[in-house]
């Protein structure tokens, strides 16, 4: 993680993990940002297989 030289590139890895599931070696709080917890894969992966139906959740 370079969060430790430039701590703008925290919303950049923590989007990057969430998105395409790159893992950041000491990033201090990497987790999901823009997908819900209970989301399973990652959805800008080639490889993502789409569900057949999304549940849909209130707005927080």
């Amino acid at each position: 993680s370079v969060f430790w030289v430039w701590r703008s590139a925290d919303f950049q890895e923590r989007e990057s993990y969430d998105m395409l599931g790159i893992s950041y070696d000491n990033h201090p709080r990497l987790k999901r940002i823009l997908m819900p917890e209970s989301w399973i894969g990652w959805p800008l992966r080639k490889d993502y297989i789409t569900p057949n139906f999304y549940e849909i959740q209130d707005a927080h």
